[in-house]
């Protein structure tokens, strides 16, 4: 066989070789998506990103869009956005949103965003329609003694200058509940903050709550105030409850004292019951001796005269129920 043919057959045997390892190692979803969406990706390049273990769709993805979207980010920015932690989609997203909104976003503004574990697309967001925050009811007391209760909301809009290193919302309102309370201790009269909610909104302004944050106060606005209980006179308050407690204390005094008198009287009766238990048992005795002596001719006239004790008893206890205040005795 001719020397050149055989040339020519090594040479197309390492030609097709190099293709089908070219074929084997291509991303072929991800190199053929950007190829027919009119975003050339170096198939070198592709393979590269596959062999460091990338996710080459994902990167192919946010590359497309950029483009499409004329965000002036190449393949290599989007790479590095993935191989630092964050998320290029999101970053894509974001830009082209705030292109849209017209708001100055830079791409290492939002990759910034991104790194910081912040949504870059919830950012433009807010800085399209700012934050409301309704405040808790606030109660603080005036000059005169009077409370006002105030219910505030605070309008915030994103200050990106600020942005990244500036204060939260929730020192916003930590600043602006003390600038409220501030103000109505400042107050000689209640009722002027409640007839005037105005007050309080500049002395929120005033107080520059929004200073170095990452949000920038657009109003404040009063929902609610109105005025409190009174609290000038903490003296008589004082000597009710003490007297309270007095007059208490004398009422189980004398309750106890009542108990005490209940329970001798008890005492005294059961005392009483036992003396004429123990003169009971004298009376078959003295019956006896009465019978021997003359005195009662037989026990039938001892147990008539008990009879007539008896039946005297029984109606002296039926006028005591008809007339209680008849009773004697114990």
């Amino acid at each position: 066989m001719d020397a050149g043919i055989i040339v020519v057959i090594v040479f197309a045997g390492l030609i097709f070789a190099g293709l089908v390892a070219l074929l084997l190692l291509l991303p072929c979803k991800a190199y053929f998506t950007a190829l027919f969406s009119g975003c050339f990706i170096s198939p070198f390049r592709a393979i590269s990103m596959r062999l460091r273990k990338l996710d080459v769709l994902q990167i192919v993805s946010a590359y497309i869009l950029a483009k499409k979207a004329h965000l002036g980010i190449n393949i290599f920015d989007i790479e590095t956005i993935l191989v630092s932690g964050g998320h290029p989609a999101n970053i894509v997203e974001g830009m082209i949103a705030s292109k849209s909104a017209k708001i100055d976003f830079s791409f290492d503004f939002a990759k910034a965003i991104d790194i910081s574990g912040m949504d870059v697309l919830g950012v433009v967001r807010e800085c399209v329609n700012p934050k409301v925050i309704e405040m808790p009811l606030i109660t603080s007391v005036a000059q005169d003694n009077i409370e006002v209760n105030v219910k505030i909301s605070l309008t915030l809009k994103v200050n990106l200058k600020n942005f990244l290193t500036g204060v939260t919302d929730e020192t916003i309102s930590a600043r602006a509940v003390e600038a409220v309370v501030t103000k109505i201790a400042n107050t000689a009269r209640a009722s002027d903050l409640v007839s005037s909610p105005q007050l309080i909104d500049k002395a929120i302004f005033d107080a520059g709550v929004d200073a170095e944050s990452k949000y920038e106060l657009v109003s404040a606005d009063v929902i609610h105030a109105d005025l409190g209980n009174d609290r000038g006179f903490p003296a008589d308050k004082e000597k009710i409850e003490k007297n309270r407690m007095i007059m208490s204390n004398q009422l189980e005094q004398r309750r106890l004292v009542a108990v005490a008198v209940e329970q001798e009287m008890r005492a005294k009766e059961a005392e009483m019951r036992a003396r004429q238990a123990e003169k009971e048992i004298e009376v078959p005795k003295a019956l006896i001796e009465a019978i021997k002596s003359g005195k009662i001719k037989d026990a039938v006239d001892y147990y008539k005269i008990q009879n007539l004790q008896a039946d005297t008893e029984m109606r002296r206890q039926l006028l005591d129920k008809k007339n209680p205040n008849n009773r004697n005795g114990f």
